[in-house]
């Protein structure tokens, strides 16, 4: 649980060959460390009675490498264009092992932890590959990445193409200004969902 809460910023839809010029932009390359890719699959769940998807929380297990990762994400609100959410992780084989380990954190509510009970069951899903990379400058350090893959809903599908700038350290207002000078040289949109909303409209809308 090395970041509590989360801000981030994600562009989408994004193509692969616009990330790649993303990455080496000369607004973000000088700051840019070396890049990591990670195979990631995540499966979300909800609880039996409902009371995660109430609370706005959203209950994860992703593999990342083949190394399994529980999530709890709590929404917060905004800072501009950047979603703001409390995140607590753990690591884990399965959705109860890790969600037994998070409903002992004395931060969440009781609500939350009764939830965190189970059981559960899986709703959506998205497998994707992660480009990623350290941006560090003086006054603003975040992780620029891209993700391309698939999401999933029952037998519903549709591709997976975005970018994350997510804060680890500065001002806000920073990271905002950045992606906005991102947004219009490329022509991209800032998404006011997460992978989970997005996967569970397919059906709903054109996603």
């Amino acid at each position: 649980m090395l970041y509590p809460m989360e801000t981030e910023i994600k562009l989408s839809p994004v193509g692969a060959a616009t990330a790649s010029q993303v990455f080496g932009d000369e607004l973000l390359a000088p700051c840019l460390g070396e890049a990591r890719r990670f195979d990631m699959e995540s499966v979300y769940y909800h609880d039996e009675g409902g009371l995660l998807e109430q609370l706005r929380a959203t209950l994860r297990l992703r593999t990342e490498n083949g190394d399994g990762v529980c999530c709890l994400k709590i929404t917060s609100g905004h800072a501009g264009a950047a979603a703001v959410r409390e995140e607590y992780e753990v690591p884990a084989e399965t959705i109860e092992d890790g969600a037994a380990v998070l409903s002992e954190n004395p931060e969440l509510s009781d609500e939350l932890r009764a939830a965190l009970g189970g059981p559960f069951a899986p709703v959506c899903a998205c497998s994707f590959t992660r480009t990623e990379a350290d941006y560090t400058s003086d006054t603003l350090s975040f992780v620029l990445s891209y993700d391309v893959g698939e999401y999933r809903k029952g037998e519903l599908t549709a591709p997976l193409g975005e970018m994350e700038l997510e804060l680890r350290d500065g001002d806000v207002d920073a990271l905002n200004a950045l992606a906005d000078a991102i947004v219009k040289k490329y022509g991209l949109t800032v998404s006011t969902r997460g992978k989970y909303r997005t996967a569970m409209a397919l059906g709903e809308e054109t996603c």
